[in-house]
């Protein structure tokens, strides 16, 4: 595997991807399904279409999260991709939405990630043992050790089953933060914590290709990850953190 190869697709992948989302924010969008708490557009699939067909050359696999990953998939490397993050902030334009790709191995161990926050023109990539960026300046998780002055960064998966019992968990946790912020997108929730803005992104539920790169991104900027094993449904419970708190 050449790193450098396939992080110099990623970002061109991504940034196709951003160039056609940015054009049709604002356009009435197709709307394929929308069932309990999620939504899909047409647009997600075409674009992951287009980064599929992008990053076939390199015979990897690939697990997305319109197409999913196909059984014949046996290959040592796979592409994690999700075209759209924050679906249902981009079809509200709500401006806080990314294309996220990751190149993992059959371990689960990040490669290769980008994460183009489109409409504020800013691309993040990382390869492995090479550090995190964002339009080339590099990154660094931020140095607050205190958890009381600290920013939390976190989510409501859409299967939530929004018992009582969850909320009361997610009450205490919170009672331990200085902030909490709930943005709609993990994908630039872990950039946050990559970049210093937020300490600390947790979630339950999530699926992997959510936050696949961004579990790069954030340990190449001196930060520290913790990841459940993945399910049957492709979800894992997140935590990443500056590595600071004790």
């Amino acid at each position: 595997m050449n790193k450098i190869e396939c992080l110099d697709a990623a970002k061109q992948a991504s940034l196709a991807a951003g160039k056609k989302l940015k054009a049709s924010f604002f356009e009435t969008q197709d709307l394929l399904a929308n069932s309990g708490r999620d939504i899909k557009l047409a647009i997600d699939q075409e674009i992951e279409e287009d980064i599929k067909t992008e990053l076939q050359r390199f015979g990897y696999g690939f697990l997305g999260e319109e197409t999913g990953r196909k059984p014949d998939d046996a290959s040592e490397y796979f592409w994690v991709v999700d075209p759209l993050d924050g679906t249902s902030n981009y079809y509200r334009n709500i401006p806080i939405c990314a294309t996220s790709i990751a190149l993992m191995d059959s371990q689960f161990n990040v490669h290769v990630a980008v994460v183009n926050s489109f409409l504020e023109n800013k691309l993040y990539f990382a390869s492995a043992g090479n550090g995190s960026f964002c339009n080339d300046m590099p990154l660094k998780v931020s140095e607050t050790s205190k958890k009381s002055l600290s920013t939390l960064m976190t989510g409501i998966p859409a299967k939530t089953t929004y018992l009582d019992s969850e909320f009361q968990e997610m009450i205490q946790l919170f009672q331990e933060w200085k902030k909490v912020r709930m943005i709609g997108s993990a994908a630039i929730a872990g950039t946050w914590v990559a970049e210093g803005i937020a300490d600390c992104y947790k979630e339950n539920g999530i699926f992997i290709w959510d936050i696949a790169a961004t579990m790069l991104l954030v340990q190449e900027a001196g930060g520290k990850i913790n990841i459940s094993e993945l399910n049957d449904e492709m979800r894992v419970d997140a935590e990443f953190t500056n590595g600071k708190f004790t």
